[in-house]
């Protein structure tokens, strides 16, 4: 069975080798690796393994997901439910998009339907997402969708900041991203600049579809 999750724009789908090659494009730019805190498989090889790596969550709901358009088949980025350094009471929030869609606010909603899921579809009652101290954008975007700062800490040998979300604060919120402050969306949210005209209610729908 493959979780499908739809937003106002957004397809979600777990990675699939149809996605090796762009997998590897997305962490081999500079731009988006440097972000990055966890492992980076930025070649066709390295994509293999993290694929092999994904299955056994992805056939739990959880893992990796391909995130497209929803009038297009090309990917966008990588949006990610994946278990906490340990912690098997939560899991983490993570994501990056190609550049070229790092403006518009697809970001925060494409996060917005991995918490929708994580909170009603696998029962979670935590989220944590980690990012590094350099990273400009994600404590704004990560503030819109409800998070706040629980503690700094080091992943992987390097140094991260640790934001918490719960299933109750999600819900106190309305479900939704918390309207921007910015009237502009000229910064980008990890991709995508906060955009006060998608601070509506995103419900993602959840549908379970036979594998091919």
């Amino acid at each position: 069975m493959t979780t499908v999750l739809l937003s106002k724009r957004l397809l979600l789908r777990p990675i699939a080798a149809e996605h090796r090659e762009a997998i590897a494009a997305l962490h081999a730019d500079p731009r988006v690796a440097a972000q990055l805190v966890d492992g980076i498989p930025d070649t066709p090889g390295k994509a293999d393994l993290f694929l092999r790596w994904n299955a056994p969550m992805a056939a739990r709901g959880h893992g990796t997901f391909a995130v497209h358009r929803r009038d297009s088949a090309e990917l966008i980025g990588l949006f990610s439910l994946t278990p906490f350094d340990g912690d098997e009471d939560a899991l983490e929030l993570g994501g990056k998009l190609f550049p070229s869609a790092w403006r518009g606010g697809l970001a925060v909603e494409a996060a917005a339907a991995l918490i929708d899921h994580a909170f009603g579809t696998l029962d979670r009652a935590r989220l944590v997402s980690a990012f590094h101290p350099d990273h400009r954008s994600a404590p704004a975007s990560l503030a819109r969708l409800g998070f706040a700062w629980e503690r700094d800490g080091t992943l992987f040998g390097r140094p991260v900041r640790i934001m918490r979300l719960t299933r109750d604060g999600w819900i106190a919120q309305g479900c939704r991203p918390l309207r921007s402050r910015r009237r502009d969306s000229r910064s980008d949210d990890g991709g995508g600049g906060p955009d006060a005209r998608y601070a509506k209610p995103m419900m993602a729908m959840t549908a379970e579809q036979p594998d091919e």
